[in-house]
Formats: structure tokens, sequence, C-alpha cells
């Protein structure tokens, strides 16, 4: 877990990119550096929070749902709507 709170303040720190705020030129795609930069960094952040769901994802809770059986409920639904009855 210690490797994630690492990661997350790496990327905290990298968002705030100052060093792209007066880059005007073109990268890939003919966007400017900073919204390449962001568009990586939008990435990065996607990857991270996918890794932490994985990763503290309850499967606990998981296998215990898939091993109860949920009783079944029974309805006075007649099939008339409620003006109707």
């Amino acid at each position: 877990m210690r490797t994630f709170w690492l990661f997350f303040l790496v990327l905290l720190f990298l968002h705030q990119d100052f060093w792209n705020w007066s880059d005007e030129s073109l990268v890939a795609l003919g966007m400017p550096a900073g919204l390449f930069y962001h568009a990586l960094f939008s990435i990065a952040c996607s990857a991270l929070g996918v890794w932490a769901v994985t990763r503290a994802w309850p499967t606990e809770w998981e296998k215990y749902a898939e091993e109860k059986t949920v009783p079944s409920i029974k309805s006075n639904h007649t099939g008339k709507g409620d003006s109707e009855q």
C-alpha cells in the first residue's frame, strides 16, 4: 500500500507541471506540450485508480455474496397501475 501512496504523491506533484506553462510548442499529434502532458497524466491517473481498485477491492464480500442465496420476495403485483386498484 505504501507504493500506491508514493505514486499518488508523485502524481500529485507532477500535476502542477509548472515547467509546461509557457511552452507553446506542438508535440505529438499536433497538440501543445501542456495538453499532451495532461493527456499522458490522465492515463497515468487512470492506471493508478485501476491498480488501487484491483488491490483494495474486498474479495471476501464477493465470495460472501456468491455463497449466500437471496430469498425470493413475494409481491402483490397484479399488473394494474396504482390508480386502477
